[in-house]
């Protein structure tokens, strides 16, 4: 498999956007992509005309702003399409000529880098953090650890009005994507079998969980119970809401808003079931996709320890995403007694029985088998019971692995007595990009429960309940580790008594208190402020608001660039003034990373360590 990078001279006018988005690719295709070549001009052409083609090669390409091609080009094109390669298109322009690519390769679907700027508007300029996603895309297409054409959908839907939806669509994804894998309970539940135990181990290694919201599904606990746990365990979620279904009283929200809309009429049209699925199935790549890009976050926090020679890390050069990771002191952890060497395969995505006897069978051809005390397969998708009959070889997620190494290595410290604020809201963007706040918003909030912190936040109905569930999942003492605060005005809504025994909750007389409640009353180690409504006024803008307030408190202030929103065009006019001073002390480096940096484990144990001590 090769992977062909045409330059964008080849097709259009370079700008300085174009210019940093190829090399912000290109770094990351060096670094990853082992068979990757740049085609550089017409003569290159030329050379790989003479050249076979693989139909696994990958061809990239800059689509022209007035579609107007050099004939080179286009016989280019013909050859890679004739073959059936994956081209893709990069479409850095709004014009219709520029989103479209020219023939044979006219229904190839371009990479909308204009329109990824207006969905994720609180990207404004940073084409640099597109580039990273687009980038992250192409590597997931040539490393089989990052995707897998055997998918599971996990169909969450409430029987009283959404059976006879799920039925159909299920019958639809199955015939027009050549039997896919779709888990719908009431059909594959065997007669007496355990229906809740085999609903949680379906959910468990699904790759993508489809919500059906009806009428009745924001009431369902079963419904919020499937959506908790997918967030938690970093299943994709595709949320659909079927006849304009209510959802303010949803104890849990994936986004702020579905990612698509149906009418339940809509999936009895046959005609109209074959649109709707070719929309579902694309978004389901999507989110995948998105998804299985946080393996590299991971693989970074490994990088980031050895470079700090808290451990040994060792990249095997036969296996992709596969390390020899070994401590440095001589420790004990939870795994065995005295253990020294892990060999680790990092998944992006859920692995399947054959993954896993792929991975037996070839590390048991290797000397590695014998030299190592255990062997791992690493995925984000929760830990499970090893099926695999051999006890020194493990399935792990990353959050339990790396946490039993900072056990070990003495980085864990509970109760630190020390605030951190978290101020999160979603940006107005498409909804399937609101998913990167959620994702980090999770990922801020496990780890700064998980080392210690007490977690301050302002009562968001989003964030709340999963920021409750990570509490019970991690803190020995949530009354401690976290602190929400709340205005009157909406209690409402909500059981105080319940709310009292899920966290400190700390009640205000409006808004404005209890902002000035959970930034100013007590001391706090920083506001991490993440996406925010954007408004015409901007004096009324959340985040203006409470940064100001942190200020005035010599509190320092994280801007979190890379999702969306008011806190990142905050921190672009900063970066653009290079007036970091004005919100922290952390230097440009930290908080132009904090600004296109989309690894947010990575992120936020930066922070930390700048207050750890």
């Amino acid at each position: 498999m090769n992977v062909i990078f045409c330059r964008p001279e080849l097709t259009m006018q370079v700008s300085g956007d174009v210019k940093l988005f190829f090399n912000e690719c290109n770094a990351i295709f060096e670094k990853y992509i082992y068979n990757f070549r740049i085609i550089g001009s017409y003569e290159i052409i030329r050379q790989v005309m003479l050249e076979d083609v693989d139909q696994d090669d990958i061809l990239i390409f800059f689509t022209s702003e007035d579609g107007v091609y050099d004939k080179r080009m286009l016989r280019l094109l013909e050859k890679y399409n004739n073959v059936q390669c994956r081209i893709w298109p990069i479409a850095m322009e709004n014009m219709p000529h520029c989103r479209r690519p020219p023939e044979p390769v006219a229904q190839r679907q371009s990479f909308d880098v204009a329109c990824r700027k207006e969905n994720r508007n609180p990207f404004n300029n940073n084409i640099k953090a597109i580039a990273q996603i687009f980038a992250r895309k192409i590597v997931a297409q040539t490393l089989s650890p990052l995707y897998s054409d055997d998918v599971l959908y996990f169909i969450s839907h409430s029987r009283k009005d959404g059976e006879k939806i799920a039925s159909k669509l299920a019958d639809g994804l199955r015939l027009l994507t050549r039997e896919r894998n779709v888990y719908r309970d009431v059909v594959n539940v065997q007669v007496g079998d355990d229906a809740q135990k085999d609903i949680d181990e379906h959910l468990r290694v699904s790759d993508v969980l489809i919500f059906l919201q009806t009428e009745h599904a924001q009431y369902s606990k079963y419904i919020m119970k499937e959506l908790c746990y997918a967030l938690l365990n970093d299943i994709p979620i595709l949320w659909i809401q079927i006849d304009n279904a209510l959802y303010n009283e949803m104890e849990i929200r994936p986004y702020e808003h579905p990612i698509l809309q149906y009418s339940s009429e809509e999936f009895l049209d046959s005609k109209r079931l074959v649109e709707i699925v070719d929309e579902i199935e694309d978004k389901c790549f999507q989110l995948i996709m998105n998804s299985s890009g946080q393996v590299y976050s991971y693989v970074e926090c490994f990088m980031e320890m050895s470079r700090e020679n808290k451990i040994r890390l060792q990249c095997d050069g036969e296996n992709a995403l596969a390390y020899q990771l070994e401590y440095i002191e001589n420790v004990k952890d939870q795994y065995d007694l005295g253990i020294r060497k892990h060999y680790i395969q990092c998944f992006g995505r859920n692995p399947k029985k054959s993954d896993i006897e792929k991975f037996c069978t070839n590390v048991k051809s290797k000397e590695i088998y014998n030299e190592c005390n255990k062997l791992f397969l690493l995925s984000t998708h929760g830990k499970r019971e090893s099926k695999i009959g051999d006890n020194r070889i493990f399935e792990e997620n990353y959050e339990d692995y790396l946490a039993n190494i900072q056990n070990v290595l003495g980085q864990y410290s509970p109760k630190r007595e020390k605030r951190i604020i978290i101020s999160g809201a979603f940006p107005d963007c498409d909804e399937i990009y609101k998913n990167s706040l959620t994702e980090a918003v999770i990922i801020y909030a496990r780890q700064i429960i998980r080392n210690g912190y007490t977690l301050v936040f302002g009562a968001h109905p989003t964030f709340q309940e999963i920021i409750f569930k990570i509490g019970e999942l991690y803190s020995s003492d949530v009354l401690y580790s976290i602190e929400m605060h709340m205005s009157r005005e909406y209690t409402e809504r909500y059981n105080l008594d319940l709310l009292r025994k899920k966290c400190h909750l700390v009640l205000a007389d409006s808004i404005q208190e209890m902002r000035q409640n959970m930034i100013c009353k007590k001391k706090a180690e920083m506001l991490i402020c993440l996406g925010g409504k954007i408004k015409e006024d901007s004096s009324q803008q959340g985040v203006d608001i409470e940064v100001g307030l942190a200020r005035r408190c010599g509190i320092p202030v994280a801007l979190v660039g890379t999702v969306g929103g008011r806190s990142s065009q905050y921190a672009y006019e900063l970066l653009k003034q290079r007036k970091w001073k004005l919100i922290n002390p952390w230097g440009s480096e930290l908080n132009e990373s904090l600004f296109y940096n989309v690894n947010h484990r990575l992120m936020v144990e930066r922070l930390l360590s700048k207050i750890s001590k």
